[in-house]
């Protein structure tokens, strides 16, 4: 299904894949795991680090190419779509992926067992049995037809979840019912999406119409990675921002990582004293307060003044 260069590459980056789900450990999952840090997820949201899937149930299948993802794409290795065999697979069912994906998430984890002196047997056992998953790895989720199955059964099985999307299939974002829903916003306007997503105008203004319809979810956050020269005049958002209502919003920079490296230079990266700047600016230009921020991750987050909840989730 999916094209053997393609398939080699993602291996190469460690991801595991069966069928069109993959899940790839989390590098902060690595790092809680060896040297007891935390991810910007649990400082904002209360996630226990490495009790958290990182997954996917569409591991190459999105509308948009991003120049700031970290994934492959047909174009960077010189590919067309046909060779890259981007036609949609036989989707399996929820059921079907639920137990792939916990089961690609223990295989991983159980290389952390010769090391466990390091580790210690508590937090080996609990990343063994985790308790978050983000659905946000690659792809794009809701293109997956049984995603709000999915997420249903998670959450029956105890779990929280985040779904991260590209808020193109509106009838499919209001279905689901995700613990927190996550809008990539990386654009401001048709010209710069097309520059920077590469989409089409009917994805743009399907985007719009889902930025409408996030006040009536219970728990959003819109997500923009800024790129240096591309979209960090963080004003040119602010009519979208208050469109859309959301709970939350992520300022994060770009990362010069992937395949990104292809498309974008280092400099495209913004420092986290450039973040914490534009944070400000949209807290004082807004409706959205400055709350918090990760300098390891280059983010910053911002609550809506209006719609005010709890960062911290309860579980």
């Amino acid at each position: 299904m999916i094209s053997e260069e393609i398939f080699r590459i993602l291996r190469k980056q460690r991801y595991q894949i069966d069928n069109h789900t993959a899940v790839k450990l989390c590098g902060w999952v690595r790092k809680k795991m060896l040297e007891d840090k935390n991810c910007y997820k649990s400082k904002f949201y209360g996630i226990e680090t490495h009790r958290c899937i990182q997954c996917t149930p569409s591991v190459i299948w999105c509308q948009q190419n991003c120049i700031f993802c970290w994934r492959v794409l047909p174009q960077d290795i010189n590919i067309g779509l046909k060779d890259a065999n981007l036609k949609e697979p036989n989707w399996e069912e929820p059921e079907i992926v639920f137990e792939k994906i916990i089961n690609m998430h223990r295989r991983i984890i159980m290389g952390y067992k010769g090391v466990l002196d390091r580790v210690g047997e508590k937090k080996f056992e609990e990343a063994l049995n985790p308790k978050h998953v983000a659905i946000s790895l690659s792809g794009e989720p809701t293109l997956y037809p049984y995603l709000d199955e999915l997420i249903q059964i998670f959450h029956k099985k105890g779990f929280t979840t985040f779904v991260v999307s590209n808020g193109i299939l509106t009838e499919i974002i209001e279905k689901i019912d995700p613990t927190q829903l996550y809008i990539s916003l990386d654009a401001y306007d048709l010209e710069s999406y097309r520059k920077i997503c590469g989409g089409k105008r009917e994805y743009w203004e399907s985007i719009l119409n889902t930025l409408d319809i996030l006040k009536e979810k219970k728990r959003t956050c819109i997500r923009t990675t800024l790129i240096r020269g591309f979209n960090d005049d963080i004003l040119k958002f602010v009519e979208l921002y208050e469109r859309a209502n959301a709970h939350f919003i992520e300022l994060k920079s770009y990362m010069h990582v992937g395949y990104s490296q292809r498309r974008l230079k280092k400099d495209n990266m913004l420092e986290h004293s450039e973040i914490i700047k534009l944070a400000r600016e949209l807290d004082e230009g807004s409706d959205y307060v400055f709350i918090d921020d990760s300098e390891e991750s280059r983010v910053a987050l911002l609550q809506n003044r209006n719609r005010k909840i709890d960062p911290k989730i309860k579980k």
